[in-house]
């Protein structure tokens, strides 16, 4: 078992936190995003973990010498493509695999030691004006996902994938690079288009257990959290 994190992005929307460094390296109570990740996969037992880097690669020097066990894969094209790309890259190493966003604050540990299937794992929040709603069956198998606004079990960008599944990702990451039109295409494309086919449940979690960090309010929120703890979550059935 192995993590993949996709860190490539330049993180504009967070400047001036991002002026120096990635995204994922931006410190909550003096803890980098990026590294309380490693932490929480190393506690269940991961040590092989990816870190696909582009903007301000040369930052993570020092993070991947503190860890023994992780690797980066650099993006060249992290400024021309979206996260589909970075995924890519290392296509050939997804199998009973974490796929994770640098850009999420993990307040706890949600990881599951062994999971079973391939999981997405997401939580209940309402009132946001669009977001991917993922759809389950009793079973809690995902059927879809839709964009859009409202409430609902939402993406916490953080997926898992069996090696069972893992050739049907690797397979439609290079039809559709290869197909050359993917410069609007996002990573979550490729598993939605392939919902039919995977054999993937939803693993829900608590919807204050993590904090997706993409404006400076963002950024507020998760030290908020940290610092005061949860607030009380939002009911639904």
């Amino acid at each position: 078992m192995n993590a993949i994190i996709l860190a490539a992005g330049a993180g504009v929307r967070l400047r001036p936190w991002t002026d120096d460094r990635p995204k994922g390296l931006v410190e909550i109570e003096g803890v980098s995003l990026i590294e309380r990740q490693i932490q929480f996969f190393r506690e269940r037992g991961v040590t092989e973990i990816v870190i696909v880097a582009g903007y301000r690669a040369d930052r993570f020097d020092a993070l991947i010498a503190r860890y023994p066990g992780i690797t980066l894969v650099f993006n060249d094209k992290y400024d021309a493509y979206n996260n589909i790309y970075t995924v890519y890259l290392v296509r050939d190493r997804i199998g009973d695999s974490y796929v994770s966003e640098a850009d999420v604050c993990m307040h706890e540990n949600y990881l599951p030691a062994h999971p079973d299937h391939s999981l997405i794992f997401g939580g209940y929040r309402k009132g946001f004006a669009k977001e991917w709603i993922i759809r389950c069956d009793e079973s809690r198998r995902i059927r879809r996902i839709d964009v859009q606004g409202g409430e609902g079990v939402i993406q916490s960008g953080l997926t898992y994938w069996t090696a069972r599944d893992a050739p049907l990702i690797r397979d439609r990451l290079e039809e559709l690079i290869g197909d050359g039109d993917f410069e609007t295409r996002y990573w979550d494309d490729v598993f939605m288009s392939l919902f039919g086919r995977l054999e993937v449940y939803l693993h829900e979690i608590d919807p204050a257990a993590w904090t997706e960090i993409d404006s400076p309010s963002d950024l507020e929120e998760a030290r908020r959290r940290e610092r005061f703890g949860r607030p009380p979550s939002p009911l639904h059935d």
